[in-house]
């Protein structure tokens, strides 16, 4: 228990921790000026460049399902929209969930897409979801026992060699997040028609439709 044995050994360690990699850099958050004591050589990561999003049209005979979930201050919403071929509107909902978890609500909001999909007899479906935790438990299976329930159901609706789930980014999934939020702020079930969904909804309808890109990473 020697000062000079325990610093050493201090020193020690913390440096295997570094040479295994173990140590990174958020590791040293408002240490950095002391990292260097340690033979310990700190490069901050440069971020990644910025990229285009786009939001693509499902093929002809077809629909797309964009769906999205938002929990605040421990309460859980989700909104989706439905559109055809042309990128034209055909449905878009929101819904306030409560107490639950952020993956139950994006699940929850593709569950509710779909079945509002085939309640207006649509068929072919592709479903997008900025989550991609969401997506691999409905395609591969998993997850806590709490949304067993509701992916069996969307397994149940979805005929997957027919049907398509794929992600999107948050910024190509623009409308859905907009939803969502809504469904947080009146906290109930509401559905949109083509002729009466809100201006700033439609503007970014209009923008997925005519292909203009959204910017990530700025």
């Amino acid at each position: 228990m020697e000062p000079r044995r325990i610093i050493w050994r201090v020193y020690h360690t913390i440096s295997l921790l570094h040479t295994g990699r173990l140590f990174r850099h958020i590791h040293w958050r408002g240490d950095m000026d002391i990292a260097p004591l340690f033979d310990v050589i700190i490069t901050t990561p440069s971020p990644p460049p910025p990229t285009l999003v786009f939001w693509r049209t499902p093929p002809l005979g077809s629909y797309k399902i964009n769906t999205d979930g938002c929990v605040k201050d421990g309460d859980a919403s989700g909104g989706g929209i439905i559109r055809d071929s042309s990128g034209q509107c055909i449905r878009a909902f929101f819904s306030f969930y409560g107490d639950c978890t952020i993956l139950e609500a994006e699940l929850r909001a593709i569950l509710d897409g779909i079945i509002l999909a085939q309640r207006l007899g649509l068929s072919v479906l592709w479903v997008e979801s900025d989550s991609t935790l969401a997506i691999h438990c409905i395609t591969k299976g998993g997850g806590p026992w709490h949304i067993q329930a509701t992916l069996r159901h969307i397994r149940h609706l979805l005929a997957l060699d027919r049907d398509t789930i794929t992600h999107i980014f948050r910024e190509g999934n623009q409308v859905a997040d907009l939803l969502a939020s809504e469904g947080w702020d009146r906290r109930y079930y509401y559905e949109y028609s083509s002729q009466d969904l809100p201006r700033r909804h439609r503007s970014l309808v209009q923008i997925d439709r005519f292909g203009l890109p959204t910017v990530r990473g700025l």
